[in-house]
């Protein structure tokens, strides 16, 4: 085979890869933004994403079981945008929510890709309440464990 062809066909093959791997980040991202309904799945194929969620609030199982404050839910919230307001790497996002959903992005530190949180504040009683927290990475199949950290640092 010619020195060309070689080229041509390895180039080839190159253009290919790059736009498939563009194609499977388009649909990662796009799949990001959904809505997010926890009574319904919200959990993904990917081990790229973490929920925290009380008791049988949601319809997936939760990594982790949230903890119950004795405290009433809108206080909660209150205590929550407080801590929230001070953290310079949590950008709130602008989105139509009931007052009881918040939503986030957080860039990864070295590569600054955009990773989403969003919060649910529940109320099992008037007096107390929980939170459902699901952080998941727009980009790319594991994240080594980033959204669990996050969602038990917060």
């Amino acid at each position: 085979m010619r020195p060309v062809r070689k080229i041509f066909y390895a180039s080839s093959a190159l253009v290919a890869l790059v736009a498939l791997a563009l194609v499977a980040l388009w649909w990662t991202a796009a799949d990001l933004d959904r809505p997010i309904d926890f009574k319904t799945q919200v959990l993904t194929s990917t081990p790229n994403q973490f929920l925290m969620c009380p008791g049988q609030r949601c319809k997936d199982e939760a990594h982790m079981t949230s903890p119950t404050f004795q405290i009433p839910q809108a206080e909660l919230a209150k205590i929550w945008d407080d801590m929230m307001a001070k953290k310079a790497d949590f950008v709130r996002l602008d989105v139509a929510d009931p007052p009881n959903r918040r939503h986030y992005e957080q860039r990864t530190r070295l590569m600054r890709f955009p990773d989403r949180v969003t919060v649910e504040f529940v109320a099992p009683d008037p007096a107390s309440s929980s939170l459902i927290i699901y952080s998941r990475s727009k980009y790319g199949y594991s994240d080594r464990g980033v959204n669990e950290a996050r969602v038990k640092g917060l």
